[in-house]
């Protein structure tokens, strides 16, 4: 029977000539873009003999191959022929000697044009010409060149750059201090050590930066594996790569591994979309599982990791003995902007008249990347400030100077853009010149902040998480018996909420908001949430409603869970009845099942921690009863169209806004303005400014209102079944109007 290394051999020898012939059928016949799949289709339907074979084994000697005939083309020079030398495997027999013989002549009329190639497949390895194994030398070549994994601590974080960060800070200090520094009285104890630590929260809240401060202030061993960086294409790479790296930890331990962006490793596997997202799952675990103390000498290995996803990890990860600590970094207070600001300015240098209380009350909404962001913009207009003041002295001075002919003849001739750039750095480069006035010392002052402010966007507003309004109570005309349950109901369980746990209550679960539509419900909630200095989430009903199954109910939760990561906040539905209408036979299984998610959400609020819901409708009887009882929208608020003093609240505080006289208000009062909601008003200021427009005049006058009046009609028809739903849910509330 032949040996397996001949029948290798053989193999070889015959893919060898497919592939050759695959190549002169192509275009492009340059090996290194030749595919091994591709080959393989093209082998089945041209060598009936061949395709019997496995296919695993067919697809292996096309790679060996191919790499032997790329490496050939690498390092043949020129069409010189080439000495074949062969090993015999077995010397005792001369014809296999023989053999080898003919097999280097037939090899070498297959190479044809590639004649230099020195393709030798005894015991299915390749020979160069010296005899030696090519194939070996590179496999010790990249062996030779394996990156080594880096243990050093990140020395450029600091935690004294780490502001708002207090709660943070004494969970890591609790779970890492004594683990890694003194872990021997966790051992004298039978005390285990915590073995996994995730932070989570939206992004740009500074978990990694947490973390690698954090390990630069222990000064352990630090092993950091960037989630996309460990993910690879060749089978078996990724998690060889993941295992590496926690055996690398064990060696250096007591030591900190950091996994960032944790989540494109560990999806669910449930989910997962190719076995190897499976396969490094698997793999994560079995590792985490491996980092007993017991079986390291007591030497223990911590494993942090951050996400901006924790609910698409794999479950199999966030139960207890693997990440069993999990520390949520949401969207910083008010408070915390200002240590955070403090924390960012410790460097650069300020001007006197920064005001961080004011910074940190306009910045609602802001994480800390876009802090730093305000920082950095900051101090950029402050320098361009500077050189514009540059700039100018060097203009004054060159006024002052005496101009020569010939720059007189040339500088009509010289752009303008050319011309300020050349005086920029000339007078850049005369050092000896005293600097401009008032920049004695380039600092940032509080008018660079207040420039650059409106510029930047919130992170978190761009990724739909929440932002605090800007509507006040001031902005509100009338409505004061509803401002008022509001305040009662949301305003003060924020601002006070000790109040409520000396008594031993919670807060309101939720507050229906309903009324004829324009009167203000909007408004209302915004203008809670703002003076209680809350986040807002503001969610229109219809938007989270998805043709396909399950999306509309993951769209729900998301909305909670992002208010999670934002608290204090308040959440407000728009056109509750379109989200939560009544089910019955009629209704869609999908919209119940919105109703049912909506409602076990609602439910979780009873703990809520700071999580207040302001719900809106023009029509409470269409909502589903469910969402009404006590612990859910228990509170009932009517917001009517206004009375006649109402209008004129509205209207006044309308046209307060305006280059118009305020006193045109009492307009409102007029039997014209009879069932005007404040949309209605809002419209009604509008077209009376057009009328103004169409007269060429200067200023509104009573005049434009009344024909403006004339063309608007009340946008709210019959009150009657709003005045029967009043008297049916005051029965619950009784809440008088203006």
């Amino acid at each position: 029977m032949m040996p397996r290394g001949r029948l290798q051999q053989g193999l070889d020898r015959d893919i060898y000539q497919v592939v050759q012939k695959y190549l002169d059928s192509q275009k492009d016949p340059n090996p290194a873009r030749a595919k091994p799949y591709a080959i393989y289709d093209w082998l089945r339907t041209s060598n009936s003999s061949l395709k019997r074979r496995p296919k695993k084994q067919l697809e292996d000697s096309i790679e060996r191959v191919l790499a032997i005939i790329q490496e050939d083309d690498a390092e043949s020079s020129g069409p010189a022929p080439i000495e074949r030398n062969f090993e015999v495997e077995d010397e005792s027999s001369a014809a296999n000697t023989s053999m080898d013989i003919m097999n280097q002549s037939i090899v070498s009329s297959w190479a044809g044009t590639r004649s230099n190639a020195a393709f030798s497949l005894a015991n299915g390895k390749k020979r160069d010409v010296s005899g030696g194994n090519v194939e070996g030398e590179r496999k010790k070549r990249k062996r030779q060149e394996k990156p080594t994994i880096n243990t050093a601590a990140p020395g450029q974080f600091s935690l004294k750059d780490m502001g708002g960060v207090g709660p943070v800070l004494k969970q890591l200090k609790e779970h890492l201090v004594l683990p890694l520094l003194q872990p021997e009285e966790y051992t004298k104890a039978k005390i285990p050590i915590p073995r996994g630590i995730l932070l989570h929260g939206p992004p740009g809240c500074g978990k990694t930066s947490m973390c690698r401060a954090f390990a630069s202030a222990l000064g352990v061993p630090f092993i950091e594996i960037l989630g996309p960086s460990v993910v690879s294409g060749i089978s078996g790479e990724s998690e060889k790569q993941i295992r590496e790296h926690f055996e690398k930890a064990k060696e250096a331990a007591p030591c900190l591994i950091f996994i960032d962006e944790i989540d494109v490793i560990a999806p669910k596997r449930d989910t997962a979309q190719s076995q190897m997202d499976k396969r490094m799952v698997a793999q994560l675990l079995i590792s985490m599982d491996g980092l007993a103390m017991e079986g390291n000498d007591g030497k223990p290995v911590i494993v942090l990791a951050a996400t901006n996803r924790p609910d698409s990890l794999d479950p199999a990860l966030r139960r207890g003995g693997r990440f069993d600590t999990e520390i949520n970094m949401g969207v910083p207070n008010e408070a915390n902007r200002q240590l955070i600001l403090k924390a960012l300015t410790r460097e650069p240098v300020l001007a006197p008249d920064v005001n961080f209380s004011v910074l940190a009350k306009r910045t609602a909404g802001f994480v800390g990347a876009d802090l730093r962001d305000l920082v950095s913009k900051a101090g950029t207009w402050s320098m361009d400030q500077y050189r514009q003041s540059l700039e100018d002295q060097a203009a004054q001075l060159e006024g002052d100077m005496d101009i020569d002919s010939e720059s007189v003849t040339q500088e009509p001739t010289t752009d303008v853009d050319v011309q300020s750039v050349l005086r920029l750095i000339k007078r850049a480069k005369n050092t000896s010149l005293a600097r401009p006035a008032g920049f004695e010392v380039v600092a940032i002052n509080m008018a660079a902040f207040e420039a650059v402010l409106p510029t930047i966007t919130p992170s978190s507003k761009r990724e739909g998480f929440a932002t605090v309004p800007d509507v006040t109570w001031s902005d509100i005309g009338a409505l004061k018996a509803v401002r008022k349950q509001l305040q009662a109901a949301i305003v003060e369980p924020i601002q006070n909420p000790q109040r409520y746990r000396d008594f031993g209550i919670t807060a309101p679960a939720g507050v229906l908001l309903w009324g004829p539509p324009g009167c203000g419900k909007t408004l209302l909630a915004k203008a809670a949430a703002a003076e209680s200095k809350a986040n807002f989430i503001s969610v229109n009903g219809p938007e989270l409603l998805n043709k396909y199954v399950g999306e509309s109910e993951r769209a729900v939760r998301q909305v909670f869970s992002r208010a999670r990561s934002s608290i204090p906040c308040v959440i407000f539905f728009d056109e509750m009845d379109a989200l939560a209408p009544h089910r019955s036979n009629e209704v869609s299984e999908a919209t119940s099942r919105v109703v049912n998610t909506l409602l076990s959400e609602l439910d979780g609020l009873n703990d809520r921690n700071g999580i207040y819901v302001i719900a809106a409708t023009n029509f409470p009887d269409m909502i589903d009863s469910a969402m009404l009882r006590p612990g859910r929208l228990e509170i009932p608020l009517y917001v009517p169209l206004p009375s006649p003093e109402a209008r004129v609240s509205i209207l006044r505080t309308v046209l307060s806004k305006m280059p118009i006289d305020p006193n045109l208000a009492s307009f409102a009062r007029a039997d014209k303005c009879k069932n005007f909601s404040g949309a209605d008003l809002t419209r009604l200021v509008r077209n009376a400014a057009q009328q103004a427009l169409d007269r060429r005049s200067a200023a509104v006058e009573e005049e434009d209102f009344v024909m403006a009046a004339k063309e608007i009609p009340p946008s709210v028809g019959d009150m009657t079944r709003y005045e029967k739903l009043r008297e049916r849910y005051e029965t619950r509330l009784r809440v008088m109007d203006d």
